[in-house]
């Protein structure tokens, strides 16, 4: 099979500890997993046991042979020469392992479990070993090893395809799929690498079509070769009183010792049931229940006669109704055969099952029933359609309904655009209903909170007041926060999906319209994951809007809009309703990039189409903030937004339109500031509404309402909002709306409102950049121009240093008033402050913090590693000290990280503060030390020896203390 797909989380987690162990039955891929990340995991050696490696000394004869290559393996060799015990050869193995720092896998470890060769593999333990085996090796020392973080465990699970590779496996075999029948492919083999590849590679060759598989209660798909294989490895070996027992227990999904014993008459079930679990045969323990593998199951129940299988589930169904497990119940009587029995049950419990979430369940059994059950129970077709809505395959449940009981359908078809937020749609169904005696009160009610007739919704049912939806549509933000995280209770729990009603999701969009854009993206994507345990697409889909507005909310455009396609393509499979939030964010996106689409027309239609006018004015005020944003004339569409939320009483709404109306010109700056006052975040923080993208941007309006509340006398009380940008003493009159970064590591450069200037104007208004750059508190204009023409006539100087200080003025301030950002009289200097930001301030800040303050040792290893070559002596002393602090820095951080027990941040550090300045006594004794820790005495040595020869070049030796440590640390092994 062509095209390996990288798994990136399996690496990780071989990765992780220096001992592993990978437990798992056979197919799973254990020898593949770590021959594929051998070169990953540093130099390595493989021994491969079998049942003859139980006599110590045969294992120590495959020890020295798979060691035979190493530096010093000679020696194994010569110990079993000299005829030594083979716990000697072990040790010698060990030490040899742990000086050359290679790891070696242990193939089949488990024919070594109860036998005299295991303490030689226990021997083996201080060096870095990987276990592999069937079953389970409970060793002591392996148990206190994880403790210490020295070992991990990897089992089935973390060795099992997720079903994102599944999808890459089928892409990179060619194999074109739904993502319903890649999910339906990890179901069938939950995620058992050889079934995975054997699908995988029987569709590429186009034996196999994954739309056609199928559950396999009914019949076992055409998977002959890989139940050969299951027959060779699985049951082979199987003991003929256990491969009986495992024959009947394939008969239910999932069985537990009660039911054999007391239903079947199955003597010592646990126990039995017990040794086939740790045997390595596919049979996993669930709480008190055992289940098979669907793909054992499957080939087991293959062999067990109809008539002996349909009794045997028969007994179970008896017995599963005695005891109130009716889910059960019912799965044993569709194995029986008795269809009456499984409809009642479905019909009794199965709205309750589905509320849990049992959607494939529900879908399963439904399947399984006979044409002639439908004709009799027309209802089946109600739970057939709520089977289809939690699917999101509207128009299928539709469908259903339409076969169902009158008042049944009519109930069914409105929550269909309850679901997708089609209020338009759902009136008239409801109308019918409740002319037919259905109680419609609370539908109606979430209808008419859908349609964005609060009030309505309210009278109808006074509860949904207390909902997080009513509130987000009514404006009041923080109250739709506080309940939404209270319902988060229901994420990960037994339930059907809630689609827009899902806590996660409003949770999301709010804190996106908070300003708080982090926190959105992190809500938005447990919201997915919650959408794939679901297995919701609607839910999916609605998830990538959500992460869409956070990233857009978080100026993070390219990574929105990636999001908002993404929600699109899975929208326009499930409703139009649904596409509506990508389509507004793709409108503000394509506004901003001046690109001619009508993503804005569609989302206002969409949302106008379905009924829902609080929508309908989201839609038109996103597409207008981004015209806005574009410098493009919104007020016609602002207009309409506002009419929209005037409609809907969404107080929140009407302010966002009222600042953005101000921005364009068409509103007056007392009813702007009245808006900011009651939401201080649309300015304060990088809100989804805000009427600007940047804080740059949010200053200036901030900066022209201050200027017009001041011209007309009034008093100005925005004060906390321009500390929340970071203007303690007030934003500037006449902001221009964005920013300055002066840049002197590694080269002298600004970037200007986000753009590089093309023209600096004088060759020496870089110079003077750096001059003022390194000078924080500006300096004198003559000092500045006795530093840029010392050698000039004062006159031809002053001149001179008046263009150069023109350039530099044009090139920072260019459409600023003069003098933002730049100080030309008397006293030179940037402005440095919220507006102008110098990359060297930022550094020197960086470079002061004591070790071990958050994030300075990833800031301390992204610094560029010197001040830019300018020819003035102020710039270079400034860099002299730069280049002297910087290694300092990294080597002291280093020491705080190994005194606080994480040897690899030191080691990482001190290596990188070598490679600044290679005689660094501090970083090579820093390095020395985490080496040492680490296990890598020969790593100390090597530090120790390149220290020394940078000291060398230097006509230097290293100092006592760097010497005495080298001693220590190599004298003796750790």
């Amino acid at each position: 099979m062509r095209g390996a797909v990288a798994r990136p989380r399996l690496l990780e987690a071989l990765q992780s500890a220096r001992i592993l162990t990978v437990t798992a039955p056979a197919g799973y891929g254990k020898t593949t997993a770590l021959a594929a990340h051998l070169a990953d995991l540093g130099g390595a050696c493989w021994l491969t046991l079998d049942v003859d490696d139980a006599d110590p000394r045969v294992l120590a004869g495959g020890l020295a042979l798979a060691l035979a290559g190493l530096p010093g393996g000679e020696r194994l060799s010569a110990l079993l020469n000299a005829d030594a015990a083979p716990l000697a050869v072990a040790r010698a193995a060990a030490e040899l392992l742990e000086d050359t720092d290679t790891l070696l896998v242990i193939d089949e470890a488990q024919h070594t479990q109860g036998t005299d060769a295991l303490l030689l593999l226990r021997t083996l333990l201080p060096a870095r070993v990987a276990l592999l085996t069937r079953t389970p090796l409970r060793w002591p020392e392996l148990t206190a090893l994880t403790l210490r973080g020295e070992a991990r465990a990897l089992g089935a699970a973390d060795l099992a395809f997720t079903v994102q590779e599944v999808q890459a496996l089928l892409d990179a075999n060619g194999v074109t799929t739904r993502p319903e029948d890649v999910r339906r492919a990890h179901a069938l083999t939950e995620g058992w690498p050889i079934a995975v590849r054997f699908l995988v590679q029987a569709a590429g060759q186009g034996r196999l079509r994954t739309e056609d598989l199928r559950d396999l209660e009914g019949e076992a798909p055409q998977l002959g070769t890989l139940f050969e294989y299951l027959a060779q490895e699985v049951l082979g070996p199987l003991d003929p009183a256990l491969k009986a027992l495992l024959l009947r227990a394939c008969v239910f999904e999932e069985v537990t010792p009660e039911l054999l014993e007391e239903g079947l008459g199955e003597p010592d079930a646990r126990a039995r049931l017990d040794a086939l679990a740790d045997g390595g045969t596919f049979l996993t323990r669930a709480g008190d229940a055992y289940r098979a593998h669907p793909l054992l199951r499957a080939h087991l129940r293959a062999q067990v006669p109809e008539r002996e299988a349909r009794a045997v589930a028969a007994q179970g169904a008896a017995f599963f109704e005695g005891t109130g497990r009716w889910r059960r119940a019912m799965a044993a009587h569709l194995q029986a055969g008795n269809a009456d029995a499984a409809a009642r049950l479905l019909l009794a419990r199965g709205e309750g099952w589905l509320a849990q979430g049992r959607v494939h369940l529900m879908e399963r059994s439904l399947a399984r029933l006979p044409a002639g059950i439908w004709a009799q129970e027309t209802a089946l077709y109600g739970l057939l359609g709520d089977v289809r809505r939690a699917q999101s395959r509207y128009a299928d449940a539709v469908a259903a309904y339409v076969q169902a009981p009158e008042l049944m359908g009519l109930l069914g078809r409105a929550r269909v655009y309850l679901d997708t937020v089609q209020p338009a749609l759902a009136e008239p169904l409801l109308a019918r209903a409740e002319a037919l005696g259905g109680d419609v009160r609370v539908l109606r009610a979430e209808n008419a909170l859908n349609a964005g007739r609060l009030a309505d919704a309210v009278a109808l049912a006074p509860e949904l007041a207390e909902s997080a939806r009513y509130a987000l549509r009514r404006g009041d933000l923080e109250r739709a926060l506080t309940v939404a995280r209270a319902a988060r209770a229901e994420v990960g729990g037994e339930r059907a999906a809630g689609n827009h009603r899902e806590a996660l999701l409003l949770e999301s969009f709010v804190l996106s319209v908070l300003g708080d854009p982090g926190g959105a993206e992190a809500v938005a994507r447990a919201g997915l994951a919650e959408g794939e345990r679901l297995d919701s697409p609607f839910v999916r889909s609605l998830a990538r809007a959500r992460l869409g507005h956070a990233h857009l909310a978080g100026g993070q455009l390219r990574a929105a809009r990636a999001a908002y396609e993404g929600a699109l393509a899975g929208a326009e499979a499930v409703a139009p309703r649904l596409q509506v939030e990508p389509l507004m964010g793709l409108a503000y996106l394509t506004a901003v990039g001046g690109e001619a689409a009508a993503y804005g027309a569609r989302a206002t239609e969409a949302a106008q189409a379905s009924g829902d006018r609080y929508m309908t004015g989201l839609a038109r005020l996103t597409t207008a903030l981004g015209a806005l944003e574009a410098g493009q004339d919104a007020a016609a569409a602002l207009e309409d937004a506002r009419a929209d939320f005037a409609a809907c009483g969404d107080a929140f709404g009407v302010a966002c339109v009222t600042l953005a109306l101000f921005v364009a010109g068409r509103a007056d700056a007392r009813s702007a500031v009245a808006s900011v006052r009651a939401y201080p975040f649309l300015l304060a923080h990088p809100s989804l509404l805000a009427p600007a993208r940047t804080v740059a941007g949010r200053a200036a309006v901030l900066s022209r309402l201050r200027g017009a509340v001041l011209e007309a006398g009034e008093r100005w009380d925005l004060a906390g909002v321009e500390a929340a940008l970071g203007y303690d003493r007030g934003v500037p009159l006449g902001h221009p709306g964005w920013t300055v970064d002066v840049q002197v590591l590694g080269r002298v450069g600004a970037r200007v409102n986000g753009a590089e200037p093309r023209d600096w104007g004088r060759a020496k208004a870089r110079d003077l950049l750096a001059l003022l750059a390194v000078h924080p508190d500006g300096l004198a204009r003559e000092a500045a121009q006795e530093a840029l023409f010392p050698d000039a006539d004062p006159a031809v100087g002053e001149r001179n240093f008046r263009v150069t200080l023109h350039a530099l003025g044009q090139v920072l301030e260019a459409g600023a008033p003069g003098g933002f950002f730049l100080d030309r009289g008397d006293w030179v200097r940037l402005r440095v402050g919220p507006d102008l930001h110098v990359d060297l301030h930022a550094a020197w800040a960086t470079l002061r913090a004591a070790p071990g303050t958050s994030g300075r040792a990833a800031a301390l290893l992204a610094l560029p590693g010197g001040v830019a070559s300018v020819p003035l002596a102020a710039v270079e002393d400034v860099a002299a000290q730069y280049a002297a602090r910087l290694p300092e820095a990294i080597a002291e951080e280093g020491a705080y990280a190994l005194a606080h027990g994480r040897a690899p941040d030191a080691a990482r550090l001190a290596e990188h503060a070598l490679t600044l300045d290679a005689a660094s006594e501090p970083a090579a004794r820093v390095l020395m030390r985490a080496r040492y820790a680490l296990g890598n005495v020969a790593g100390v040595q090597r530090a120790y020896a390149a220290c020394a020869a940078a000291l060398r070049e230097l006509g230097l030796t290293p100092l006592p203390e760097t010497a005495a440590l080298h001693r220590a640390l190599t004298s003796f092994a750790p």
